[in-house]
């Protein structure tokens, strides 16, 4: 979480500090007004490997740095390192910023996409799914210490009662077969929490007067990122960690009507 983001994630993606403007003022007012201790703004380079649009923070302490994508940014144009020379590559490159301002929200939207991912750390989720993850591991490994030297495991997959009992083989075992349903029911609950969180996250945003830009940025988002707007309330409670945006849509509605 330290090493990944200064070290590791600039050699395969390109940030570039995000250039004063009224979006960068807008967000560091956003940080200022729910006490987030922001130092870095930057832009990564997502649209050459996709055009999935996202804005995601990171940092410990007092070193927090707020990401977003190009494609989030309608109209951005990413800085060229080469100038053009070549009328056809000028020609192709216009079609692609043209394509880019079709794209992504205002500035307003984006400040209210980012008033939800502040909300997932006013809120503490992330500490939240840490904890859960670091005793949910411990207790795969209790698991594991108490059962991979059973003689009768061993037996059920054609070992002798006395044979020698490899720890490899053990560790398979247990975490693909012994721990089968508990991984699968905690897959499912992982899911509940997350959807939680979701609502949670987007009614912090409702708090702070972002309803109606939320709900047009969300809209937006999901056609640029082309999910689709409904699923089986079953299905999607089973499989997705994150409601649809239907869902969401209607959430955001009564979050506001609570508030009123």
């Amino acid at each position: 979480m330290t090493i990944y983001p200064v070290v590791i994630a600039p050699l395969f993606d390109k940030y570039t500090p995000l250039k004063d403007g009224p979006l960068k003022s807008r967000i560091e007012a956003l940080a200022e007004k729910i006490k987030f201790p922001l130092k870095k703004l930057f832009v990564v380079e997502g649209s050459k490997r996709s055009a999935h649009s996202n804005a995601y923070l990171y940092g410990f302490f007092n070193n927090k740095r707020i990401v977003l994508f190009d494609t989030l940014i309608k109209g951005y144009v990413i800085p060229d390192s080469e100038s053009t020379t070549d009328n056809k590559d000028i020609t192709t490159t216009s079609g692609i910023e043209n394509k880019k301002e079709e794209q992504g929200c205002n500035d307003e939207e984006i400040e209210a996409v980012l008033g939800h991912e502040l909300g997932h750390w006013k809120l503490n989720h992330v500490v939240k799914n840490i904890v859960i993850s670091q005793v949910n591991l411990f207790a795969i490994f209790a698991f594991f210490a108490f059962f991979y030297q059973n003689s009768v495991v061993y037996e059920a997959f054609g070992f002798s009662k006395n044979s020698h009992k490899p720890i490899i083989l053990g560790l398979i075992i247990v975490l693909q077969f012994l721990l089968q349903i508990y991984n699968t029911a905690m897959g499912f609950l992982m899911n509940v929490l997350s959807r939680r969180f979701e609502f949670q996250a987007d009614a912090f945003a409702v708090e702070l007067g972002y309803r109606h830009f939320l709900k047009s940025a969300l809209i937006k988002l999901n056609k640029d990122n082309l999910g689709f707007p409904i699923s089986d309330s079953l299905f999607s409670a089973w499989h997705h960690s994150h409601p649809t945006l239907l869902q969401r849509l209607v959430a955001i509605d009564e979050a506001d009507k609570k508030q009123n």
